[in-house]
């Protein structure tokens, strides 16, 4: 807080002796001339006014200068001092923005190397101030050492993709360099455990805490290399498991000769299961002596959590977790990172709805208390409140539920802030992955939030974490795994591996009862298909199974094998051998569930899902149907059964706040969700996320959706934004009811909901269909045109009224529609190489190979064609021989008038804005305008003087707006609304 203070006070010059004396130093002012100490060509060039000594210690001087050109003036200046092989450092005041511009030189094998950093006066982020305080000098610290020290603090790497890179090539190389056991799967899951140990005491170095020392790390390996002493055996072993995971008097004697450390009490510096099993991964000096050369002394770490991104800090370690994970295990678990700013925004609308639906709050006392710290007069008992995260990622989300409850809770009179913030961590997180990555670094995370701004003594700052006794559980099973986990945080060493065991056993014992209740189901299931079977018909012969049912059969007594299977493997080696909500988290669910379930769960489109946890989830949950229809864009998203698992979880009255794909708002496959939520729910807030690209790093499309388990009244009103409630649009809960998308805007809805009302639908008159698949383009589709080939065009060679074809495709098929059945010469010299791959195309089932699929479009005498994928609705009525691509749908019509009405329809600038509103979004400010929104846009009344007169704007190439509002009985606030709203989502 002093150096924050000081460098807000810095106005001039004269200002840094009071800085660096702050730090340590002792305050000067010696005035320096700027021409003969710089040379009078570098200072003119600089416009130096001014220079003067303004600290110093033993022979290291500091110098600050005053100058037109500041950057240009510290980098003279420590030019010099690097000619005269002084010691020193350089620093200078910018402007627009305000900022500390300091410069230092260090010696290079080419001669001495100028380093610049720039700290900000207003407002300085957390590894700004870190930069500062590195270089504070030590006591009897000669000018030598606090120089190379400041060298080191001024050369330390920027957080840029070249962190990540090297991270994950450090893992990798560790990974590799490991011989046992023999999966590399497991051989990476012990590197990343020791690793992120080692990550963590980068962190706690940095506080100062190992030793006094912050280069404890790389102090000790040069010691073990000068001596020829393995660092891994003699120093990293014993510091994990000997000191940082025992109180100081229980410690051996080699352990005690490590120095001062910190009792840091928990899992991180617990053996796991897998070290227990294969021991602990080591390497040897070598190994770790590229770690710390390519890594970890490359890099500045603080425990403060910031988005500066000019330091490692906690909360860059979740894009650190997704830039280790390969492009296509992302995709595949729909792994993404979620901004800080973002995560707590969602948890504050959850926890809102917390304290009024759980805690009894009325709902204004409830927004002034998360969102302006203004407690109620008589603050709720916070302490019980469970928070769980489904899909843990790096932890982002119960990090920030461990900051706002610790906020909450300190405002509401409980303190200090510290034993809070242990307090909440203790009892009132909850969190689970598929990714031992992910919980690795989320635990990190955690451990580094009780540390990050602590005061206390760091030998006894991490206590043991505890808390008050939790609710007595209603069964023998659930009240020893709540006692269990409670005993948990108060031990260490031997007593807690035994604690540990027997929340294991609690586990296990609940485990059991899941597998004799999940084979007994599958039993009965089995015994009521196989009765059937032998079921006789009134002739008397036996009824049998049909296809379906037999499958079935097969697919309940694979799962009753590996039930009993599971359940044999938990009688021989212990320990509950996957995870369920209702073993693990069980004293939970028997109190009634999680106060807030909270986070960002995978994003995983259908077709990524495999087919058997596709019939898993359909089994399993009521909203999770696939569309009727064929294809995998009707395959619902992974994350709508996360929605429904979310609300189960929930205690009555509690909250689901996650982030989820935007088009679950829009797409057809998500409409029984809706559905259930609109009646069957209170939905808090639904906001879609503008310039998601740029925030994650992704092309990803995110919607806020805050839904509380409770039976709505019909009253119910659904803010649109997020922040305080009172100051967001809202709109009424009963007016997402029903099968259509949500529209969010709330006068663009009025309107649509009106139009659909009175007026027909496109599609009960006609049906939008894609154009012609290929299943091979590089085949099919040529640059130039040949005496075999016809025009054709993609969704991006088409604008309103115009279709430009810059394609030409082989067409195999004869005029009635039907593929050829012999191919002329030349068309079959093209082809002949690519038969065999032709025939295996997915759509290929019968017929010849160079057939082509979903051709009624390009046979059609009359249609109107749109993209696909556009900002807006650009139809156009395409000559006859132009084929249009799969990237392109439309509607075939019977009368040429039809297709030039639809197409002034279909480029309105009303039509375009109700299509927008129920369009799923793409990148760009696209959207995906696809047969179902086309289906849904209503039809003005189609008296024939109308039509005609829609056609003839058709065939001019114009829309008259105006009119067409007239014809939709617009008025003037309807058309308001619309133009208003273009792009809702």
């Amino acid at each position: 807080m002093v150096l924050r203070e000081l460098l807000s006070r810095t106005e001039q010059i004269d200002d840094l002796r009071h800085l660096f004396g702050a730090l340590g130093f002792q305050a000067a002012w010696e005035h320096v001339p700027p021409g003969p100490w710089l040379g009078t060509a570098p200072a003119e060039a600089a416009g130096v006014v001014r220079a003067a000594l303004v600290a110093r210690h033993d022979a290291f001087r500091v110098f600050a200068l005053e100058a037109r050109d500041p950057e240009r003036a510290v980098r003279a200046a420590a030019q010099r001092l690097a000619a005269q092989a002084e010691r020193g450092l350089a620093c200078a005041l910018g402007a627009a923005p305000r900022r500390l511009l300091c410069a230092g030189w260090r010696a290079a094998a080419r001669g001495p190397v100028i380093r610049v950093a720039a700290i900000p006066l207003e407002r300085p982020l957390g590894s700004s101030l870190e930069t500062l305080e590195r270089f504070s000098p030590r006591p009897r610290e000669t000018a030598l050492a606090l120089s190379l020290r400041v060298g080191e603090a001024l050369a330390s790497e920027a957080v840029t993709p070249r962190f990540f890179r090297a991270f994950r090539a450090t893992l990798e190389r560790l990974t590799d360099r490991l011989t046992a056991p023999r999966s590399r799967t497991e051989r990476h899951a012990l590197a990343l455990t020791t690793f992120t140990r080692v990550l963590f005491l980068y962190f706690v170095q940095g506080k100062g805490w190992l030793d006094g020392d912050r280069r404890y790390l790389i102090r000790r390996f040069d010691d073990c290399v000068a001596a020829r002493r393995p660092f891994h055996r003699r120093v990293l072993d014993p510091l994990c498991f000997g000191a940082l995971n025992r109180p100081a008097a229980e410690r051996s004697g080699a352990a005690r000769a490590l120095g001062r450390l910190p009792f840091l009490n928990g899992g991180l510096f617990e053996p796991t299961a897998l070290e227990r099993r294969h021991g602990a991964a080591r390497w040897s000096n070598s190994d770790w002596r590229d770690a710390f050369d390519h890594l970890l002394e490359r890099f500045h770490f603080s425990a403060r959590e910031t988005e500066d991104g000019d330091a490692v800090a906690p909360d860059m370690l979740g894009r650190v977790f997704e830039g280790v994970m390969d492009p296509a295990e992302r995709r595949a678990s729909g792994s993404y990172y979620t901004p800080a700013a973002l995560v707590r925004e969602i948890v504050r609308a959850g926890l809102e709805a917390v304290l009024v639906h759980r805690v009894g709050l009325a709902p204004p006392a409830a927004e002034r208390w998360i969102h302006r710290g203004e407690p109620p007069e008589r603050s709720p008992d916070l302490r019980h409140l469970s928070v769980l995260d489904p899909a843990v990622g790096s932890g982002a989300f119960l990090l920030g539920a461990l900051e706002e409850l610790t906020r909450l809770r300190c405002t509401g009179g409980e303190g200090p802030a510290c034993a809070v913030r242990r307090d909440v961590l203790a009892h009132s997180l909850f969190g689970v992955d598929l990714s031992l990555t992910a919980v690795r670094l989320a635990e990190l995370r955690l451990w580094l939030a009780l540390i990050a701004d602590a005061s206390a003594d760091p030998l006894t700052l991490a206590r043991a974490l505890g808390g008050g006794p939790a609710p007595a559980a209603p069964t023998p099973e659930l009240e020893r795994l709540t006692s269990a986990r409670r005993k948990l945080f108060g031990l260490a060493g031997p007593a807690k591996r035994e604690a540990l065991a027997g929340l294991a056993r609690a586990e296990a014992a609940l485990a059991r009862d899941l597998f004799r209740t999940g084979v007994a189901a599958l039993e009965r299931r089995v015994a009521e298909l196989i009765a059937a079977a032998k079921d006789r018909d009134l002739f008397g012969r036996r009824r049998g199974l049909t296809g379906d049912e037999r499958a079935l059969l097969r697919r309940l007594r694979a799962s009753r094998r590996e039930l009993r299977a599971a359940s044999a493997r938990l009688e021989r080696e212990g320990g509950a051998p996957f995870f369920a909500f209702e073993s693990h988290f069980g004293d939970v669910l028997a109190r009634g569930g999680f106060d807030l379930v909270a986070g960002n769960p995978p994003w995983v489109r259908g077709e990524r899902v495999p087919l058997r946890v596709r019939e898993a989830l359909a089994t399993r949950y009521a909203t999770w149907r696939p569309a009727r229809g064929r294809g995998f864009a009707h395959l619902p998203d992974l994350a709508v059964a996360f929605v429904e698992r979310a609300l189960e979880l929930a205690a009555p009255g509690g909250t689901a706040a996650l982030l989820v794909p935007a088009k679950l708002a829009s797409s057809g496959y998500a409409a029984p969700l809706r559905r259930r939520l609109a009646e069957g729910a209170r939905v808090e807030r639904v906001a879609v996320m503008p310039a998601a690209g740029s925030a994650f790093a992704a092309a990803v499309y995110p919607m806020v959706l805050v839904t509380t388990r409770a039976e709505p009244t019909g009253r119910e009103q659904v803010a649109t934004a997020l922040g305080a409630r009172s100051a967001t649009p809202l709109i009424p809960q009963r007016a997402l009811a029903g099968d259509g998308p949500w529209i969010l805007a709330r006068d663009a809805m009025r309107v649509a909901r009106h139009l659909a009302a009175w007026c027909a639908r496109v599609g009960e008159r006609w049906r939008p269909r894609l154009g012609v698949k290929t299943g091979a383009d590089e085949v099919f589709l040529s640059a130039q045109p040949g005496p075999a080939t016809r025009p054709a065009v993609r969704g991006r060679d088409l604008e309103p009224w115009r279709a430009t074809p810059r394609i030409h495709l082989l067409w195999t098929h004869a005029p009635d529609g039907r593929p050829l059945a012999r191919l002329p010469p030349d068309l079959a010299a093209a082809l002949a190489p690519h038969l065999e791959r032709l025939g295996r195309r997915s759509d290929c089932r019968a017929g010849p190979a160079w057939q082509l699929f979903r051709t009624a479009l390009a046979y059609a005498p009359c249609r109107v064609i749109w993209p696909d994928l556009a900002r807006r609705l650009a139809a156009v009525v395409p000559d006859p021989g132009i084929v249009p691509l799969n990237t392109v749908y439309g509607i075939a019509t019977r009368e040429p008038d039809d297709a030039y009405a639809l197409a002034a329809l279909f480029n309105s600038r009303w039509l375009t804005a109700l299509a927008r509103l129920q369009a799923d979004p793409a990148r760009g400010g696209f959207r995906r305008f696809n047969a179902r929104v086309v289906r849904g846009l209503p039809l003005p009344p189609m008296s024939p003087p109308v039509w005609r007169a829609l056609a003839d704007q058709g065939r001019r190439g114009e829309s008259d707006d105006a009119a067409i509002a007239d014809l939709y009985q617009l008025d003037a606030a309807d058309r308001r609304a619309l133009a208003a709203a273009p792009d809702p989502l």
